[in-house]
């Protein structure tokens, strides 16, 4: 009888771990990610810092990431307009192996009515493969980046 309901259990705890359910913290604050705009010479960083700050959040059990601004308790936009590489080691072959990337976005939060503008200023250091693809290293640098905001808005709220 013991053993048949630890098996039920362990069933029960899979069923919902893998089918991505999440219980509802009742303080969530609802976050939405508006337009961030690129004012660099790298194309495309915008589109994956919005890609992986919405994936972010959505994936935080602090906060709900929302459709529109309407409903949100937090709204963030920004300007990046700052994005430099500077290699940091360089191959007998003269090919760039580690590169860092600096970053600067001018952050505008807004809650509960209330707007906020923070610099986000980073040094962000990747290993770069001998056939490494643009669209690679814009996924890893905006993921980083977005973690970066992450933590500001989780600082916020404590």
């Amino acid at each position: 009888m013991r053993k048949n309901c630890l098996l039920l259990l362990i069933e029960v705890l899979l069923i919902f771990s893998g089918c991505s359910y999440r219980f509802v913290n009742p303080s969530e604050k609802s976050v939405y990610v508006d337009f961030f705009s690129n004012h660099t010479f790298q194309p495309q960083i915008e589109v994956y810092l919005q890609k992986n700050l919405k994936k972010t959040i959505a994936e935080s059990p602090v906060f709900s990431l929302v459709n529109n601004r309407q409903n949100a308790d937090i709204v963030i936009s920004g300007v990046i307009n700052d994005f430099k590489r500077n290699p940091e080691f360089i191959s007998d072959s003269d090919q760039v192996m580690m590169a860092s990337y600096n970053v600067k976005i001018n952050l505008t939060i807004t809650k509960n009515g209330q707007v906020s503008h923070r610099t986000l200023e980073q040094l962000y250091s990747l290993e770069l493969a001998t056939n490494f693809k643009m669209d690679y290293l814009l996924d890893m640098l905006s993921k980083k980046i977005s973690q970066d905001i992450y933590y500001q808005l989780v600082s916020d709220e404590n």
